[in-house]
């Protein structure tokens, strides 16, 4: 192991201790942190300001839905939805990651700041993002759009891919997938315990417990709360990226096997040793990740 993966490993142990470690009542607490942080605007970090514009759509149900533009500028949109167990606003390491990729793929990047748990569930938040999309973004005049998301925000993205299929709304050129949280009844549940002692970020029963408020009152193999039970039909050049340390991993090899069964084609780059979204980080692996991506969307 190289000494940046070693030392972001080590980071990322100490960083996430506390919420690993969390009790149920610390998680319950938690939440309500989010909520009330999850009302104030969201803020791009000093060093990213003068790349990313802000703006505000406020959709039919009144929500503001902040949203973020980062102008190559290209005839080429990444249509980006963020990570953070859908309670946590983007982080630094995101702000990082769009702006590397932008530049990599000589595109314009948009990340709307989507209604969160536990103010709102699935059953909010989706069709506020597929409204944003539908009314918003579709109609920005890209020549082409592509979809990408990491961990949740992954999640939310492959739903609004499968949405926009099946409302004939214009599809993903490309969808991209880091990390994705795929299936929220957690089928694989014992494959993901296998993998937890690896993972230095998810701990599996905490995931659970905030998966479970996200999914509100919809079924545990809903679409929308589980985007693996979806349609797959019209996702066209699908490229999913993880690691192999990492819980969530059990959902991409349940996805691979879903696909090569269905007869959908897609990419799937496993990275040895590498832990959950590692392509949001400053490690070779990680740039790798990216220029790959950028690849994608050039071509």
């Amino acid at each position: 192991m190289n000494a940046g993966k070693a030392f972001t490993k080590k980071y990322l142990k100490l960083m996430f201790k506390q919420l690993r470690d969390a009790s149920l009542e610390e998680v319950q607490e938690e939440l309500e942190h989010c909520r009330r942080e999850n009302r104030k605007p969201v803020r791009v970090p000093r060093y990213f300001r003068d790349y990313f514009t802000p703006a505000t759509h406020t959709t039919s149900t009144g929500h503001e839905m902040q949203y973020f533009l980062h102008k190559h500028p290209s005839r080429k949109l990444v249509f980006y939805n963020h990570g953070g167990a859908f309670i946590y606003p983007p982080v630094f390491f995101h702000w990082r990651f769009m702006h590397d990729l932008s530049l990599r793929a000589r595109c314009d990047i948009l990340m709307p700041t989507y209604p969160k748990a536990p103010e709102y569930t699935c059953k909010d938040t989706v069709p506020a993002l597929l409204e944003f999309y539908h009314d918003a973004v579709e109609n920005m005049g890209y020549d082409e759009i592509h979809f990408m998301g990491d961990s949740a925000g992954a999640h939310l993205s492959l739903v609004v891919a499968q949405e926009a299929v099946k409302n004939g709304w214009k599809r993903a050129d490309s969808l991209t997938l880091l990390s994705p949280c795929l299936d929220l009844s957690h089928s694989k549940e014992r494959e993901m315990r296998a993998l937890q002692h690896l993972d230095p970020m998810l701990q599996l029963d905490r995931v659970i417990v905030l998966n479970r408020v996200w999914q509100g009152d919809l079924p545990e193999t809903h679409p929308w709360v589980s985007p693996i039970f979806g349609d797959f039909g019209g996702i066209d050049k699908l490229s999913v990226y993880y690691g192999t340390d990492e819980i969530l991993k059990a959902d991409v090899v349940m996805l691979k096997e879903k696909l090569e069964q269905e007869g959908h084609p897609a990419l799937f780059r496993e990275f040895e040793g590498m832990f959950h979204t590692f392509a949001m980080f400053p490690v070779p692996e990680g740039f790798r990740a990216v220029r790959e991506m950028a690849a994608t969307i050039k071509s």
